[in-house]
């Protein structure tokens, strides 16, 4: 199985324990994995199910949130388990209650008013903005929180 970096775009054959991980996540249906490159050794997210750049394929406006935690301009997925959560493949942070991720967020928006230009509030929840709007160098800008 070859796969192609997201980071240093090299093409590379997945290690068995890669294959292994990648089926595994297709037959729960998961949307968001982390790869580790063996060229670049830098890491990388992927969708098992379509074997893209998950936040290259947005179904909606409102999929894809960006990570609220400090310095990263990673995407949160939600995660199908026994019971659901939603996750950032970046940075590891996870959120059982969604509550919780659109409280972070409005913390993360108090911290650093620039990240609202990311969400859209909707009630007490939110959506991400389509990723052509936002603005050019917002990961540029987070890196450096």
């Amino acid at each position: 199985m070859n796969i192609k970096c997201d980071q240093c775009k090299e093409i590379f054959t997945a290690t068995p324990d890669q294959i292994r991980f990648i089926s595994d996540s297709q037959k729960k249906g998961m949307k968001f994995i982390m790869l580790e490159c063996p060229s670049c050794y830098g890491s990388f997210s992927l969708n098992p199910q379509t074997m893209d750049v998950p936040y290259a394929v947005k179904e909606t406006d409102g999929d894809c949130l960006r990570c609220p935690c400090n310095s990263c301009y990673g995407f949160i997925s939600p995660i199908s388990d026994e019971k659901a959560f939603w996750g950032c493949g970046e940075c590891g942070m996870v959120w059982f209650i969604q509550s919780d991720l659109f409280d972070a967020i409005t913390d993360s928006i108090q911290r650093h008013p620039y990240r609202s230009n990311v969400y859209t509030k909707k009630g007490d929840h939110y959506i991400s903005v389509p990723l052509k709007d936002e603005p050019d160098n917002y990961e540029e800008i987070v890196a450096r929180e």
